[in-house]
């Protein structure tokens, strides 16, 4: 349950000064694959608010008993993950910040290997009244790789020879209220190294991840809509047995976009909540 948390931090974490604020909302769907084995229909919603260098998203799973909030601090290079059920607050610092706290996150070490590529295809179509282009993106992770310390050696060893490939489009817009301080709090992101530390904080050995952040950045404006395939590839029999699962599919789709102005103590811990170092 702690990596589920910590990867759902880390893709809702996934600049210039702004003036503006933002709220986003997404709603997102997963079908096939290991989704299936839950009996039920995974669509978790986030929303977004971005002020500044500072973002806040508050997840919402249905029919699952837990709700959790991230909040970024770019300046700080600082990831806060909120768990409302057990009001606890985990700082997470980037490695390169300029710190003494006790928070801060090892260095993540390893060579895991993402290939991240993003293209453009020319076609544009209207979602929800904005205009939105289509960029096509493949993603190839080698799973053996990823490993980390709390990874067994035997888990490390079944899963040699298989890797999980992403392939699929987004739709982008740069016509939403708030879009150019979207966009550059996005850049931003990309830059402060924040993604690889909260993996690592999980146990995972994914240093990977802040080409794929910044792979993103680069379609310059909001993913309206984005269709991805997930699926397994290799040989051996984990790579195998998942397979049989089939693809999973993931859609995540923006309901509504503003730029209203957001209170400054979203991005604050909550009185009452325990930080846990």
């Amino acid at each position: 349950m702690k990596r589920w948390l910590s990867t759902f931090a880390v893709f809702a974490v996934c600049s210039a000064v702004v003036r503006a604020d933002v709220t986003l909302v997404q709603t997102m769907t997963v079908e096939g694959g290991m989704a299936a084995m839950t009996g039920q229909s995974i669509a978790p919603k986030t929303t977004t608010r971005i002020k500044g260098l500072k973002a806040r998203t508050d997840m919402d799973m249905p029919g699952v008993n837990m709700s959790m909030s991230t909040i970024a601090d770019l300046v700080a290079k600082q990831m806060i993950m909120l768990r409302h059920d057990q009001k606890t607050a985990q700082v997470i610092i980037a490695p390169n910040a300029s710190t003494t706290s006790t928070t801060t996150a090892p260095p993540i070490g390893g060579t895991v290997k993402m290939d991240v590529s993003v293209t453009p295809t020319g076609k544009s179509q209207v979602i929800d009244g904005f205009k939105c282009d289509e960029f096509t993106f493949a993603t190839t992770m080698n799973m053996s790789e990823v490993g980390g310390p709390n990874l067994p050696p035997e888990a490390v060893a079944a899963m040699k020879g298989m890797s999980i490939v992403m392939k699929g489009s987004m739709w982008v817009t740069k016509d939403t209220p708030g879009g150019a301080e979207y966009l550059a709090y996005n850049k931003a992101l990309a830059s402060a190294d924040i993604a690889s530390a909260v993996a690592g904080m999980s146990g995972l050995n994914m240093p990977g991840l802040d080409s794929m952040t910044k792979a993103q950045a680069s379609v310059n404006g909001l993913a309206y809509l984005t269709e991805m395939t997930m699926k397994i590839e290799g040989t051996g029999q984990m790579a195998e047995m998942m397979r049989q699962m089939g693809d999973m599919k993931i859609t995540s789709k923006t309901n509504s976009v503003s730029a209203e102005t957001i209170a400054e103590d979203q991005f604050k811990v909550p009185d009452g909540y325990t930080i846990i170092k």
